[in-house]
């Protein structure tokens, strides 16, 4: 057998320790406790296997959520079940953590914008573009997060937060055309009990949606983080 050529050892171990010195270059990531954001050191290798970790934790829950289904409605109305069921407002005296989408979905309780987060990342996994907004009364006195969904080049409204859905009179999810023509009923997933708000002066002011761009809930995937962060270094 021959011996392996002294320059390919060297390669090698110049590899190696090049290798080594990139992924313990210290990155970042930022946690916010009660709406105070600090930032936090970690080494490369870390962030990345944490990344990892998370996409197929991901990848996991929604699998046990909607199994082998196909229907994007059916799939929609189980993730909104899914979130609203496990995941529980914020309770009093906790703190208020805002991290990671997963590290909600682990800790069991949040505020009701991170419920829409966690619903629209968890849409994104099951194959549907989704993210969340605040949307805001016409007069700006109040404002709640809601979820959108495309399906079928139509974007639907959902509230996780309350577990409320809408439907259109053909018994479809009621998308925004719908229900800026006044096309929708107010449907709850819990039971079908009534809901704490009134959503008309929220729902009227809803607009189309354009772009929707890469938000957070839809980089949590490797190959979209990919392209936030190059779009990100490239500014």
């Amino acid at each position: 057998m021959k011996k392996r050529p002294l320059v390919w050892v060297i390669l090698i171990i110049v590899l190696y320790v090049g290798m080594s010195s990139i992924l313990n270059i210290k990155v970042t990531t930022s946690q916010g406790i009660n709406y105070q954001v600090s930032t936090i050191e970690i080494p490369l290798y870390l962030k990345l296997l944490d990344f990892l970790d998370r996409n197929y934790n991901y990848k996991w829950t929604v699998k046990k959520i909607i199994g082998n289904s196909k229907e994007e409605k059916d799939n929609v109305l189980k993730i909104l079940k899914w979130t609203h069921e496990n995941i529980k407002k914020t309770p009093q005296g906790y703190p208020i953590i805002d991290d990671h989408v997963w590290h909600i979905i682990v800790r069991g309780y949040g505020e009701d914008d991170q419920l829409s987060d966690v619903f629209a990342t968890l849409c994104n996994f099951a194959g549907m573009d989704a993210f969340f907004s605040w949307i805001s009364t016409e007069d700006n006195s109040s404002r709640i997060p809601l979820s959108f969904v495309n399906m079928n080049g139509k974007w639907s409204v959902l509230d996780p937060y309350r577990g409320i859905y809408f439907r259109n009179k053909k018994g479809n999810l009621a998308d925004i055309e719908d229900i800026l023509n006044g096309d929708w009923i107010e449907e709850n997933i819990d039971n079908h009990r009534e809901s704490d708000i009134s959503y008309v002066d929220y729902l009227r002011n809803l607009s189309p949606v354009r772009k929707v761009g890469l938000k957070r809930a839809n980089i949590q995937s490797p190959l979209n983080r990919l392209k936030y962060e190059i779009k990100k270094w490239s500014k």
